[in-house]
Formats: structure tokens, C-alpha cells, sequence
């Protein structure tokens, strides 16, 4: 892996998770007035960085607690590229991507971030894995010296609706409730469900990428377009399976598109791909227009930017396969609708001939 060190110098060398130091000041809980909910980390995507975000904010609103807002990890294989690079720190505050005050102005949430409170966080905490055995992308980030951080003292079930149960029911006078596994998303929609997506649905991004997403679609093709999510990276060979090559899914977008100009995001910038899109007359956010206006040089704010560019166009076309449940295709039909668009109109390309 190619690394950059301060002063500017690159090298070779593996993968080494840079620290990130912390820890409580003194096991604080019990004097504290204040009862916190949080999800241990996970170092996948962002999309799913965000469902967890969204769950904890859920809970905290049914328990009656604050939820602590843990950092974003960008120390999994999504995005260390950019760490090793220095173009992403190892943890970033999420509301450097997230404009939190309005996503939350109609669902309103008692919140603090990690970084603000972790010193007066407990050491040990009651800590709950709805998914048995915790996933291994799950996982505090390196020098987080808390106990609740240790996989093997976790409680492991199964149990439905599982965070909501020992919130209410099992830890409901604990001062603090950890949750150790992503997996618990899916337990707080069933209890809550319209919550979770009406508060998924009015996600706002921090204005860098809600204005810049704008910029960057009015100087590709203006404001009215048609927009392509082509989902490929670790999905290649499921899409390729069910049809959805790149050439054919360009030539169905092009009819769907009836001469309308199409804006493609993917996460195959490959020689072949580009040639494909722009020898059909489409056009692609690449970093030379991003930095045009500003916008960060990295994985996640390209990841961002398109996620923007799909959210606001005038019709959407996804690709999605009985094989990939595709949490982006969910997120942006979401947005979407937070968005007023009428997604009656759109397309989820499933299978192709």
C-alpha cells in the first residue's frame, strides 16, 4: 500500500491502523445524571456507517437517553487508501459530512458527539450484540481504552427486536447501553420503524456536498437530467450474473432516457467503463470537476457527490439484484422521497437479457 508521511514523502508498506487515542478520564456513569445509548463502530461503507448513525438516534428517542454520535472509521478496505494518502484522517466527526441540526429540525434528538463526551463515558457499560456473534467490521477504533470495546464481554442473542428489549425491559436504569453490532437496524425498524425511515428520508449532507453536488451537475449537463447509479466494485460478478453488464445497462438507460442528458455514478472509473459511458453521450462527476468546486479528494466525497447527483435528478435508474440487496439503492430511493421527487418514475434495473 503507498503511504504518505508528513512531510510529504511516499513509501510502500502494509496496511497499519494509525491510533487513535482514548479514554475516560474515571469510570463516571454513576454520578452522571445523564443516560447515553451508542453503536460500537463499524468500519464498513458509508451507507451502512449511516444506518447505524440513524438507529442510534431512533433508540435514543423511544429510550428517553442521549445518543452519543460515534465517529465515522475510515480504517476499512473503503476508504484506508485515502488514510494511508492523508486525504481522510482515521476518524472523522460524522458531522462533517452529516448537517445534523437539519436533518434533525422535524425529529428532534438529545445527542452529544464521542469526542465531546467520551472522557465522562463509562469504562464498562452494559453492551448487547443482536447479531450473536459480533461481525468483525464491527469494532472500536485502535486506543479506545474502554472495556465495552472487547468483543468476547458482549451479551450475544438473537432476540427480536433486541435493542428496544434491553433498553426497555432488561437495562432500562443502566446509565448506559451499548449496542455492538450493526445488525441491530433492522430490530429498531421493526419497532419503529416509520421513524427510522422518515428520519432516513430527511438525511441533509453538509453544505460542501449539497451545494457542491449542484455545481458540479450544472457545469456537466444543467439542471434537469437523468441520473444512473451502476453499482459494480465488489457487486461486479452478481450484476454480471443477472444481465447487468455496463453496455447493457447504458443502452436500457438510454432509452429510458428519451434523449435526455444522463449523469452516471459509479464506483468503476476503469479505462473500459469511461469509454462505454462517454461514447453514449453521458457524462461522469470525475475529480477534475470536484475539485473545481472545492470538494474534498477523496473516496467518500466522490461517493457523496454522485450519492447527491442520484438524490436530486429528475428521474433515477438503479441496479439491483435478488443477490445484492443494495443498501445504496435504499438509501437514495429514500432521499428521494424526503426530496419531493416522484419516484413513481423511476427505474430499479434488477435483470437484463
Amino acid at each position: 500500500m503507498r503511504w504518505r508521511d508528513a512531510d510529504g514523502t511516499e513509501r510502500e508498506a502494509e496496511w497499519e491502523e494509525p491510533p487513535d487515542p482514548k479514554a475516560p478520564t474515571d469510570d463516571a456513569c454513576a454520578a452522571s445524571h445523564e443516560q447515553f445509548v451508542w453503536a460500537v463502530p463499524t468500519q464498513e461503507g458509508f451507507a451502512l456507517q449511516l444506518n447505524s448513525f440513524l438507529s442510534v438516534l431512533t433508540l435514543a428517542r423511544r429510550l428517553k437517553r442521549t445518543a452519543v454520535l460515534m465517529p465515522l472509521l475510515f480504517t476499512g478496505p473503503h476508504y484506508r487508501r485515502d488514510v494511508a494518502m492523508r486525504r481522510l484522517p482515521p476518524t472523522s466527526r460524522i458531522d462533517t459530512y452529516i448537517n445534523i441540526s437539519a436533518t434533525l429540525s422535524h425529529n428532534p434528538v438529545r445527542f452529544a458527539h464521542f469526542d465531546d463526551v467520551y472522557h465522562k463515558m463509562p469504562r464498562s457499560a452494559k453492551c448487547v450484540s443482536c447479531a450473536m456473534t459480533p461481525p468483525p467490521h464491527v469494532r472500536c477504533a485502535r486506543g479506545w481504552d474502554f472495556d465495552w470495546c472487547d468483543r468476547d464481554k458482549v451479551l450475544r442473542t438473537r432476540r427480536p427486536r433486541c435493542a428496544a428489549y434491553y433498553g426497555e425491559v432488561r437495562w432500562p436504569r443502566e446509565c448506559a447501553l451499548c449496542i455492538f453490532s450493526a445488525g441491530f437496524t433492522g430490530g429498531v425498524q421493526l419497532k419503529d420503524g416509520d421513524a427510522w425511515k422518515l428520519l432516513r428520508a430527511s438525511v441533509v449532507l453538509d453544505d460542501v456536498y449539497e451545494a457542491g453536488a449542484l455545481k458540479v451537475v450544472k457545469d456537466l449537463v444543467g439542471s434537469s437530467y437523468v441520473a444512473l447509479h451502476l453499482r459494480r466494485g465488489d457487486k461486479k460478478h452478481t450484476m454480471e450474473k443477472y444481465g447487468l453488464t455496463v453496455p447493457a445497462v447504458l443502452d436500457r438507460v438510454l432509452v429510458i432516457a428519451r434523449g435526455r442528458p444522463v449523469v452516471v455514478a459509479t464506483d468503476d472509473r476503469s479505462p473500459a467503463t469511461l469509454h462505454e459511458v462517454t461514447k453514449r453521450g453521458f457524462r461522469m462527476a470525475d475529480r477534475t470537476a470536484l475539485s473545481k468546486h472545492a470538494i474534498p479528494d477523496d473516496a467518500l466525497s466522490a461517493y457523496l457527490i454522485d450519492l447527491l447527483i442520484c438524490a436530486n435528478a429528475d428521474v433515477w435508474v438503479g441496479t439491483m439484484t435478488g443477490d445484492n440487496k443494495s443498501k445504496q439503492t435504499a438509501l437514495i430511493r429514500s432521499l428521494r422521497k424526503g426530496r419531493g421527487k416522484d419516484i413513481e418514475k423511476d427505474h430499479v434495473l434488477t435483470r437484463l437479457p
